[in-house]
């Protein structure tokens, strides 16, 4: 099983959005493998307005080989990001 660990870096407010007050997040993202050495070490981005938050698939591609380990993260990102909306 693999462990995240997440850090905003930087949030800025993206104006060419159709959805007034979307933002983007830049997270600075370790995953780890079970055995505590370094899987990913890298920067992914989620964007957030008031209808949802959105993962960048772009910053995500080739992290993952497998479809599940993929969709844990995704869902795990989301979490993170959620219980920090109200403060970015």
């Amino acid at each position: 099983m693999l462990k995240y660990k997440l850090n905003v870096l930087d949030v800025f407010e993206v104006k060419e959005h159709y959805i007034e007050g979307t933002k983007e997040v830049h997270i600075d993202t370790v995953i780890l493998n079970e055995d505590g050495s370094d899987f990913y070490r890298g920067t992914t981005a989620v964007r957030f307005n008031t209808h949802g938050i959105y993962p960048q698939l772009d910053t995500l591609k080739g992290i993952f080989e497998d479809k599940n380990s993929f969709m844990d993260f995704v869902s795990y990102l989301r979490r993170y990001i959620k219980q920090q909306v109200r403060y970015l």
